[in-house]
């Protein structure tokens, strides 16, 4: 830098000193031998690819080591469709450095986007056995490809142990990192194995990451349904609502099921119209709908409802087997149509068990057995009462199931000694107490299931 001479001007008969000039000389040339690896992340974090690829090629003939050259010509490559290339050069910077586990990661990023699952999880594998330190993102995506592969296996007991060792990753990667899918993914695993109060934990501290989420607060609302807590369930629902003026179909589903839950069926009504009005291919959401308008003596438009969710998905058994419970009371009302609704009923609760079913529904197997008794077939009615008694007796259920089944318990006079039945906990004191002399189990009092937004999965 030099400095010009002081110069005076002439203002109203004044003299004033100019300010001197600086002035800048051009930048020194870089030597031949300079590493330019940080111009180049510049350029490649503002997305500036064409300047990426002059500076590559004019680099790679006489940088020293490549490496990095080649790790950011495989990203731009990734990031322009062009996998294939992307690989091939990732695989020279591998090549240059094995000692990398950048690069291991965004090979098997590439594998994984170019649906190469098998292969992304053995070079995830590998970058964990290279890795000197516990990465969350290794572990994410080895979790996330057991996943898949667990979905996707046609061995029950293979696809069991990669669903295990799929949850045992994401509990690795929570506990490293903090990312939020790492956690939607567990949650939604303990949620699988039906450990419902495990994924709302974990849900709950994926909210501190995003207090505002309204995915997750759905999530853990939907969950919340799923143990019987309709309060905490509709206090984090609130919480969505007054974070954005328009809640998700899965949202309002849930609200809905809430308020039929307290036997609001016109509130609830309200907000299943608005979901048929934007998204109306939804199965549970006209289960619910077909319920609620049953609620409402309106038997016709339930039965419409329930068939429609039906049609929208044939293997769903609870739109099937509360079908089957509106028969009944149509039945009982002598419209002469018994054999329909056994042979529903007897469709869904063998469903309930099964692979289609996906786990065990108790309730199901409930209103068959109340129905058997209603219909006069005491034997297959002692069947099914046997066969709640041992679906439900490690299971949380709400009080009104527990209630109906001491009922039948009395109705059938079911002796524990004598006929051998497998009875739980509840065949004690509250038994004792809910237990009724009555002949007759009126269609009004049989337990409805009100399938909320959740699956049964």
């Amino acid at each position: 830098m030099y400095e010009l001479g002081v110069e005076q001007i002439n203002c109203n008969g004044r003299l004033i000193d100019l300010p001197s000039l600086e002035v800048v000389r051009p930048a020194p040339k870089m030597p031949s031998d300079a590493n330019i690896d940080w111009l180049l992340h510049i350029y490649f974090t503002r997305r500036e690819f064409t300047r990426c690829r002059r500076l590559i090629e004019r680099e790679l003939n006489r940088h020293l080591n490549p490496e990095y050259l080649y790790f950011v010509q495989g990203l731009i490559d990734r990031e322009e469709g062009n996998n294939i290339e992307a690989l091939r050069h990732l695989q020279k910077s591998v090549e240059l450095n094995p000692r990398n586990i950048e690069t291991y990661k965004e090979i098997g990023r590439t594998l994984y986007l170019m649906g190469r699952f098998s292969q992304a999880l053995g070079v995830f594998r590998e970058a964990e056995q290279r890795s000197s330190i516990k990465d969350h993102e290794i572990y994410h995506y080895l979790g996330e490809l057991l996943y898949r592969a667990a979905t996707t296996q046609t061995q029950s007991e293979l696809a069991r142990q990669q669903q295990d060792e799929s949850r045992s990753y994401f509990e690795l990667a929570v506990q490293t990192g903090r990312k939020q899918e790492s956690y939607v993914r567990l949650a939604e695993l303990y949620r699988k194995d039906k450990q419902y109060q495990k994924a709302i934990e974990v849900l709950e501290n994926c909210l501190h990451l995003t207090p505002e989420n309204s995915e997750v607060l759905i999530e853990i609302s939907v969950l919340y349904l799923k143990i019987n807590e309709t309060q905490k369930a509709h206090d984090r629902l609130a919480e969505v609502v007054g974070i954005e003026r328009k809640c998700s179909p899965k949202g309002l589903l849930a609200f809905g099921a809430i308020l039929q839950s307290r036997n609001d069926v016109d509130g609830a009504l309200s907000k299943y119209s608005q979901i048929a009005n934007a998204e109306p291919e939804i199965a549970e959401l006209w289960n619910n709908i077909g319920l609620c308008f049953f609620k409402k003596q309106k038997f016709i438009v339930a039965i419409s409802s329930l068939r429609k969710s039906v049609w929208l998905s044939p293997l769903n058994y609870n739109a099937l087997y509360n079908l089957s419970l509106i028969y009944i009371a149509l039945c009982l009302r002598k419209l002469d149509d018994m054999e329909n609704a056994f042979v529903a009923l007897e469709r869904a609760s063998s469903m309930s068990v099964g692979p289609q079913g996906g786990g065990r529904n108790p309730l199901v197997v409930l209103n068959f057995a109340l129905f058997c008794y209603e219909t006069g077939r005491l034997a297959m009615a002692t069947e099914q009462y046997n066969r709640f008694m041992s679906q439900a007796q490690d299971l949380l259920l709400p009080t009104e199931y527990k209630f109906q089944a001491t009922k039948l318990k009395s109705l059938l006079r079911i002796s524990s000694q004598g006929n051998g039945i497998l009875l739980d906990p509840m065949d004690s004191e509250e038994s004792d107490l809910g237990r009724s002399r009555t002949t007759d189990l009126p269609p009004d009092e049989l337990p409805l299931e009100v399938n909320a937004v959740v699956s049964q999965n």
